[in-house]
């Protein structure tokens, strides 16, 4: 198949990761680290990170942790999607930087369950987070409709 962390960074660099600046530094085998360079729309009235632009990161990298260990013909008859996420702000977020990594933590049959810490360019954590994922009942690919 190629170089799977190179063809899941090609998926995740336009639409909303591309508008909210997050990259994909490495991915593989159920992992994922991504990091947004902050710029000044990230930061709230206090100067210091918007939660929704945390949680947004900790929701991308942990989909794409889920996605490098399903297979694109998987994804595409049963799709998974975000049911539920949790995060916990542990410390203001500032600086240039914040990098996120996330982990598969199961992976069963219908739910996927991830992890996600997020750390600014100080190294220190800011937040954690929790997402799993539903996958889709089995539905005909559009070719073979």
């Amino acid at each position: 198949m190629g170089d799977l962390s190179e063809e899941l960074r090609t998926i995740y660099t336009g639409r909303y990761w591309a508008h909210m600046g997050i990259e994909t530094l490495d991915v593989g085998d159920g992992a994922c680290t991504s990091r947004i360079a902050l710029a000044d729309h990230h930061f709230n009235y206090n100067n210091v990170v918007h939660g929704g632009v945390i949680s947004g990161l900790i929701d991308s990298a942990a989909g794409l942790a889920v996605r490098s260990i399903r297979e694109p013909e998987e994804i595409a008859r049963r799709p998974h999607a975000t049911s539920d996420i949790h995060v916990s702000y542990l410390g203001p977020a500032m600086g240039t930087e914040l990098v996120a990594k996330a982990r598969v933590l199961k992976a069963g049959r219908t739910a996927l369950f991830t992890e996600v810490e997020v750390f600014d360019d100080r190294k220190r954590l800011v937040a954690r987070g929790s997402v799993t994922f539903v996958i889709a009942a089995s539905r005909p690919l559009r070719d073979q409709e």
